[in-house]
C-alpha cells in the first residue's frame, strides 16, 4: 500500500510536494531552516518562480526554479502563480534531498502529462484573427474554407474561433449561392 502523499505513475513513486515540505518541517536536521520563494518574472501569460533553502545560520544550501503559462491548464487559468510556486518548491526540496526515487514531484509529472494531453493555444490577437479573415474572403471552396478552419482550430482559443465561424459561414454561404 502507497502512503499518503506519495503517488505512483506507471512503475515509479513520487512524493508530492506537500509530503515533501512535511518531511522537511519535521525533521530535526532541517531546524531552523526556511524555504523562501521569489518572483522572478510574472505577466499575463507566464511567471517564473525561484526558491532557495536557507539554513540557520542564512547559507543557501539549495535553490530550484519553475516556469508556468496561464494558458498551460484550466487550473493555471485561475492559479498559475500557486502552482508555479508549488514546483519552485518542489524542485529546491528535491535539490535538498527529499526527492525519494524520483527528483520530479508527483504533481509535476501529473501537470506535465496534462499538458502534453492539452497543448497550449497560442494567444490569438486581432492581427491573427483579421489574417485568417483575410484567408477565408479569398477562399475559392467550401473544402478551402473547412482547411483554413481546421488549422485556426488547432491554434486560436474558443472565443477567437466563434468569431470566426461567423466569417465563415457567410463565405460558405457566398460560394455555395
Amino acid at each position: 500500500m502507497i502512503k499518503p502523499g506519495i503517488v505512483k505513475i506507471g512503475d515509479k513513486e513520487y512524493k508530492t510536494v506537500a509530503y515533501r515540505v512535511n518531511e522537511f518541517r519535521d525533521s530535526a536536521i532541517y531546524k531552523g531552516w526556511s524555504i523562501m520563494t521569489e518572483i522572478v518574472k510574472i505577466d499575463d501569460e507566464q511567471c517564473v518562480i525561484k526558491t532557495q533553502i536557507i539554513t540557520s545560520d542564512n547559507k543557501i544550501v539549495a535553490t530550484g526554479h519553475a516556469q508556468e503559462f496561464r494558458k498551460a491548464s484550466r487550473l493555471n487559468g485561475t492559479s498559475y502563480l500557486e502552482v508555479c510556486e508549488t514546483s519552485s518548491i518542489g524542485r529546491a526540496l528535491a535539490v535538498l534531498g527529499l526527492s525519494g526515487s524520483e527528483f520530479a514531484s508527483a504533481d509535476e509529472v501529473i501537470n506535465a502529462m496534462h499538458q502534453q494531453k492539452n497543448p497550449i493555444l497560442q494567444q490569438t490577437t486581432q492581427g491573427d484573427i483579421e489574417d485568417v479573415i483575410k484567408e477565408i474572403n479569398k477562399a475559392d471552396s467550401v473544402d478551402e474554407l473547412m482547411g483554413i478552419y481546421k488549422e485556426a482550430s488547432t491554434k486560436f482559443d474558443k472565443v477567437s474561433l466563434a468569431k470566426l465561424k461567423t466569417y465563415l459561414t457567410d463565405r460558405k454561404n457566398e460560394l455555395e449561392a
